[in-house]
């Protein structure tokens, strides 16, 4: 699984060293950027054509690159480090991306056999985390066991890790299983634009009053958490454009394996991500939505790119309206959830008041109790007059003698 190392000029650079150089290079190593020679160089860009000039676009994401890094780093003692330098991280993406059929034990032993010179005995945990990073910067998906991060369960999340025997097209076609609703994964059904309508995200805010939190993790997009009320968005628009620029072109990328080897998801699940976010949540066309999502972004939680609608350079002929099969069961979830909201309160779980079928049943359910107690105290009233009869009949009054 050779790698061109030797090509990068920051290949050789520490981990501990991220600087701006590094980003066209990265491109060139996760989405095939065909660079110009000045960017292989770290020198100023001269090419209209080259991709690099979409660095500025990606910026989030190579922000996010330099998160992930820094907290390998903080968790992977250096003596034990599977990876040192941004070249030997480059050179496992590489590998996952050209062999995309290698359980995680195996790409494992790949990494190992890198390092067998500098380094010794590496524990579990090590190899874990360098094959999670790995995974990270390629998918933007954290397949880390649950245990790796202590915040998630506080947050009841659930999360399908990358077993060490299992292929990573296999992992990823278990954590993105395709559906088949019968209203949102038919583009010309005419209800479809009602329901999509109903889910606008500042509707979700007033109607539900959840929290719209960023998540970095694809596999979190549009996940309800009912216990805090927030729904999670994951906002990189760049990064699934540039993944949806890759598949553009004519092949099938239906299949994890076609499209891990171009640097991508399945198409499928790219459109549905972007159009989730700008056709859905925050329509762009919708003023009161595009307020919500500027204000979003100018507090530093979205994808400042999130904002710019694309078309052509993304899409092909007949993707103008999008069917959901990845995504479809959370958009419904939602979408039940806004129009038969479960009880939030004390007084809303014994009641629901919004819920009619609940209500009715509550309702029912005083007017048998009232009708017992009328019954009961009915009873009560005719056992009395039944007490004061038999009284009367056992001591009954004698008349009164007339004076003489």
């Amino acid at each position: 699984m050779p790698l061109q190392q030797t090509r990068f000029t920051a290949a050789s650079k520490s981990l501990e060293n991220i600087d701006q150089s590094l980003f066209p290079q990265l491109g060139e190593v996760i989405w095939s950027w065909k660079i110009c020679p000045e960017c292989l160089c770290s020198k100023t860009c001269v090419t209209n054509s080259c991709p690099s000039r979409r660095t500025a676009q990606l910026s989030r994401y190579f922000h996010f690159y330099r998160a992930v890094v820094s907290n390998y780093i903080d968790h992977s003692p250096a003596g034990n480090r599977i990876l040192g330098t941004h070249g030997e991280l480059w050179y496992a993406i590489q590998a996952l991306k050209l062999h995309p059929e290698l359980t995680r034990a195996e790409l494992c032993q790949a990494l190992l056999s890198k390092r067998q010179g500098n380094m010794t005995s590496p524990n579990d945990s090590d190899l874990l985390h360098a094959t999670t990073l790995v995974v990270k910067l390629l998918m933007m998906i954290d397949c880390s066991a649950l245990h790796f991060s202590s915040d998630q369960l506080e947050k009841g999340c659930c999360r399908i890790h990358w077993e060490d025997d299992v292929p990573f097209t296999k992992y990823l076609q278990d954590l993105f299983p395709p559906g088949n609703h019968p209203l949102l994964s038919y583009p010309d059904n005419d209800l479809l634009a009602d329901i999509k309508s109903d889910l606008k995200a500042r509707k979700l805010k007033k109607h539900l009053g959840v929290t719209l939190r960023a998540t970095d993790d694809i596999q979190n997009h549009l996940r309800l958490h009912r216990r805090q009320n927030v729904i999670e968005i994951f906002h990189h628009t760049a990064f699934i454009k540039e993944q949806l620029r890759l598949t553009k072109g004519p092949g099938d990328w239906s299949s994890p394996s076609s499209t891990i080897k171009a640097g991508a998801l399945p198409r499928q699940l790219a459109l549905e991500v972007l159009d989730s976010l700008q056709m859905v949540l925050f329509p762009l066309s919708d003023p009161q939505s595009k307020q919500l999502l500027q204000s979003l972004v100018s507090n530093g939680l979205f994808d400042r790119d999130i904002l710019h609608f694309e078309f052509t350079s993304i899409r092909r002929v007949g993707e103008e309206s999008v069917s959901y099969v990845y995504f479809a069961d959370r958009l419904s979830e939602l979408y039940n959830e806004l129009h038969n909201p479960r009880p939030r309160g004390w007084l809303d779980r014994q009641m629901e008041r919004k819920s009619s079928a609940r209500h009715m049943m509550m309702a029912t359910l005083f007017g048998v109790l009232f009708a017992i107690f009328l019954g009961i105290l009915s009873l009560i009233v005719t056992s009395y007059q039944t007490w004061i009869a038999y009284q009367a009949w056992q001591h009954p009054l004698q008349p009164l003698s007339s004076p003489k």
